[in-house]
C-alpha cells in the first residue's frame, strides 16, 4: 500500500515525513479557531473537550497535553484504541510521533556534540572517509548543521510511491547496515536542491543523520534513542513497525469517505522501511512526550538540563544559515500570535502528532490522533490553536 511519509514542520501544514499530506511549511498557525470552542477554565482535565473535538471530526481517539517548563497544566484523552473495538484509550497509551521523531534524532546527535565526538561543522566526508572517491562534489561541504536543517540538498523521500523512493536499490542486512548503504548511495548521486541554499525538507537527510550516529558510536539508532533519550528522561518509548508490535496499543487509521479504517500493526504491507525510521518512527505517550518537550522548553529559557546544556538546546532551535530561515535542527521555527515558537507535525498516514513550544510564554502543547488524513490534520490543528491561545491568555492574567 502507498505510504506517504509526511513528517511535517508547520503546525498548519503537514509537511515532510508527513507520511501522507502535502507540504505547505511556509504557512503559519495564525488562522482563527473556527469550529471548536476553547476549553473551560478548569485545567484538571481536557477529556470532555478533546472528546468533543474528535467526535466533530470523526477521529477514533485524540489526546492533548498542555505544560510549562516544570509542570503540566492540563491533559486529556478520549476515544477508542481502534474503530472496530470498544476498548477506550488510556493516558499511558503510545501514539506514533511521525516526523516529530526528527527532534529526537537531532537530540541524539547533540549528545555526541556535547561529548566531543562530533561538531556541528563536521562534514559528511569526515564521518564517512571511505566515500572520498565516490561522494558527489556538491555534497562534500555538507555539515551536521546543514543536514539537520534540511539544507543538504538531499531528496525528500516523502512518499514510498514517489520516484526517489522507488529508485532506492535493494538493501540488505541490519537496519544499521541498510542505513549506511543508503547513505553511500545517496551521496553518490546528484543533489535534489542547493546545498546551503533554500531548505528542502528531507526524510532522507535524517536517515543519514541516523547513520552518522551509528558510525560514530558503533550502536544502532534505536539503541541510541533508548540510551540517550528514553532512559535519562524515564520514558517508556517504542518504535513503530517493530518486529513485535503491541496490538493492545492504539492502532492507526486511514481516512476513508465514510470515516476511518483501522490498520493492523502486524500487517507487513503497512511497514515503513527501517532506513527511514530516524525520520519518523518513535512512539510515546502524551506524558512522556511532554517530558521531552519540557527539556527543550527549559533549555530555550536558559536552563541546563540533565539531557543537554541550554546552549546546545538553543542551537537545536536556531537556523544556521544566513539570513535565518524557518528550519531548526529537527524543528520548524515561526511566530505564533506575536511570540516565537518551535513547531512540528508528523504523520505516517495513520497517526497524527502536532506540537508547539513558546519559551517566552513558558508554554507548550502537544496533540495526538490515531488517524491520518485531512480530518486528523484539521482536528489536531484546531485543538492546538485553541489550547495555546487559551493557556497563553490564562498565563497573562
Amino acid at each position: 500500500m502507498k505510504r506517504a511519509l509526511c513528517l511535517a514542520l508547520s503546525v498548519v501544514a503537514t509537511a515532510g515525513l508527513v507520511f501522507g499530506a502535502t507540504s505547505t511549511a511556509t504557512d503559519s498557525i495564525r488562522a482563527d479557531v473556527s469550529s471548536a470552542e476553547t476549553p473551560s477554565s478548569s485545567v484538571e482535565s481536557l477529556d470532555a473537550w478533546i472528546d468533543s473535538v474528535r467526535r466533530q471530526h470523526n477521529i477514533p481517539a485524540m489526546g492533548a497535553i498542555v505544560f510549562r517548563a516544570d509542570t503540566i497544566l492540563a491533559s486529556g484523552i478520549a476515544g477508542v484504541r481502534r474503530s472496530n473495538s470498544t476498548t477506550p484509550v488510556e493516558e499511558r497509551d503510545r501514539f506514533q510521533l511521525g516526523s516529530n521523531t526528527k527532534a529526537i534524532t537531532a537530540t541524539v546527535l547533540a549528545t555526541l556534540v556535547e561529548e566531543g565526538k562530533l561538531k556541528w561543522t563536521t562534514t559528511l566526508l569526515e564521518v564517512f572517509p571511505e566515500l572520498r572517491d565516490s561522494i558527489t562534489a556538491d555534497f562534500r561541504p555538507v555539515t551536521i548543521d546543514l543536514l539537520l536543517t534540511h539544507h543538504a540538498g538531499i531528496s525528500p523521500f516523502e512518499d514510498t510511491e514517489a520516484k526517489d523512493f522507488k529508485s532506492i536499490p535493494r538493501l540488505s542486512g541490519t537496519p544499521t547496515e541498510r542505513r549506511a548503504a543508503f547513505t553511500a548511495w545517496v551521496l553518490r548521486g546528484k543533489p535534489a536542491g542547493p546545498v546551503g541554499g533554500k531548505g528542502l525538507y528531507s526524510n532522507g537527510g535524517f536517515t543519514i543523520a541516523g547513520a552518522i550516529a551509528e558510525r560514530i558510536t558503533g550502536e544502532s539508532w534505536e539503541s541510541l534513542v533508548r540510551a540517550r533519550v528514553f532512559k535519562p528522561l524515564g520514558l517508556t518509548g517504542s518504535f513503530a513497525w517493530s518486529d513485535s508490535p503491541d496490538v493492545n496499543q492504539p492502532w492507526g487509521h486511514y481516512e476513508t469517505r465514510d470515516g476511518t479504517r483501522p490498520v493492523d500493526p502486524r500487517d507487513p504491507g503497512e511497514r515503513v522501511p527501517p532506513i527511514i525510521w530516524p525520520a519518523g518512527s518513535v512512539e510515546l505517550s502524551l506524558e512522556d512526550y511532554a517530558r521531552f518537550l519540557q527539556v527543550n522548553l527549559r533549555g530555550l529559557q536558559g536552563h541546563d538540563t540533565p539531557l543537554l546544556k541550554a546552549a546546545t538546546i538553543k542551537h537545536l532551535h536556531t537556523s544556521p544559515v544566513s539570513p535565518p530561515d524557518k528550519y531548526g535542527l529537527g524543528w520548524g521555527l515561526q511566530d505564533f500570535d506575536g511570540a516565537p515558537a518551535s513547531v512540528h507535525t508528523g504523520s505516517a498516514g495513520t497517526f497524527y502528532a502536532i506540537t508547539i513550544i513558546q519559551p517566552t510564554r513558558d508554554l507548550g502543547v502537544a496533540v495526538f490522533a490515531n488517524a491520518g488524513g485531512e480530518r486528523a490534520s484539521a482536528a489536531t490543528t484546531e485543538a492546538i490553536k485553541a489550547l495555546i491561545r487559551r493557556f497563553a491568555k490564562a498565563g497573562e492574567k
